[in-house]
């Protein structure tokens, strides 16, 4: 597909891992590869970015208008999904053929979480390519999974997937780790605080992301049944910089997981408070703090969840 001019309003997902002419621009290149970062998960579909791009520079602010306290005491689930769409756009931009520097939580301003330096071509190997045309493809899958343990190939790429990112990746597949992590999941969804259930439930974010067979959000022993694969990011440290580092590490691995015709969802409820990271951690055998959630399997092609067009989170010019 390509695309001579890109229309702002434009659904993300129609232009997502798109093509350009050879000859298209840097700015060309920088705004597709922001409607590609557009298409990353995020808690209740909050969405909770901004953007700001000028000249070679793309700047990644947190929207608090978007951000659930309630549901997010700490603005963990905030972070991790800014990073997701943090990791898009990067892996969009050297598909595209950009290099790039980029510098979490450069200062400034308290929502700036990331500032991007586009300079000169790079040279995609064929992986990235990969990664940036299955943007569009990926979903969260919601339904049955279809179940198989996951070839050593693939876990072994979903591991490369975290190298340089600063964040490790766990695959657990054997039942008994994966029913000691559903019971975390269980345990958090019962001892959840009113509050934050009602303030979740308000923002649109399930406890559990799935259904079991009976077409009801899985609980108790459904959650662990329901997952051939639970896949866990951990940081060494639990800040704003990790979690920043956690959710692209996240979205490189449902991108790879996505190539190799495997589907996502995610369980965050015993994420988050530091308590529960830690707590994951550790039923893992990991040291640190466990930032994401997810299960993986076989799944099926389904509508996107809409996404705000660039229009909507393009910032004309740096906050103040």
């Amino acid at each position: 597909m390509q695309l001579p001019d890109l229309d702002r309003d434009a659904d993300p997902w129609t232009l997502a891992g798109s093509a350009l002419a050879p000859e298209a621009g840097p700015r060309a290149r920088i705004e597709l590869a922001l409607h590609t970062a557009l298409t990353a998960p995020s808690p209740g579909n909050c969405q909770p970015w901004r953007w700001f791009a000028g000249g070679e520079v793309i700047e990644l602010y947190r929207d608090p208008a978007r951000a659930s306290a309630g549901a997010d005491p700490d603005g963990q689930a905030t972070a991790l999904a800014c990073g997701a769409g943090l990791g898009a756009l990067r892996v969009a931009l050297r598909a595209l053929g950009l290099a790039e520097q980029t510098v979490l939580l450069p200062g400034g301003h308290p929502d700036l979480l990331a500032r991007v330096a586009v300079g000169g071509r790079a040279s995609p190997l064929p992986e990235e390519q990969w990664l940036y045309q299955a943007a569009p493809k990926r979903r969260t899958f919601r339904a049955v999974m279809a179940h198989g343990p996951l070839s050593r190939a693939l876990s072994k790429r979903l591991g490369a997937m975290v190298d340089g990112t600063g964040a490790e990746l766990h695959v657990v597949e054997d039942m008994a780790r994966k029913q000691v992590i559903g019971a975390a999941v269980e345990a958090a969804i019962a001892g959840e605080p009113s509050a934050r259930a009602a303030a979740r439930a308000a923002a649109g974010e399930a406890g559990v992301s799935f259904e079991g067979p009976d077409g009801a959000e899985a609980r108790g022993p459904a959650i662990a049944d329901g997952a051939p694969v639970f896949v866990i990011v951990t940081t060494a440290a639990d800040e704003p910089a990790e979690w920043l580092r956690a959710g692209q590490a996240l979205m490189r691995v449902l991108l790879r997981a996505r190539v190799d015709h495997a589907w996502g969802s995610f369980l965050h409820l015993p994420l988050a408070e530091a308590a529960g990271r830690k707590q994951l951690a550790r039923l893992v055998g990991a040291t640190g703090h466990a930032q994401a959630l997810a299960r993986l399997g076989g799944g099926a092609d389904s509508p996107p969840t809409p996404r705000r067009p660039l229009s909507e989170v393009l910032l004309a010019q740096r906050p103040s």
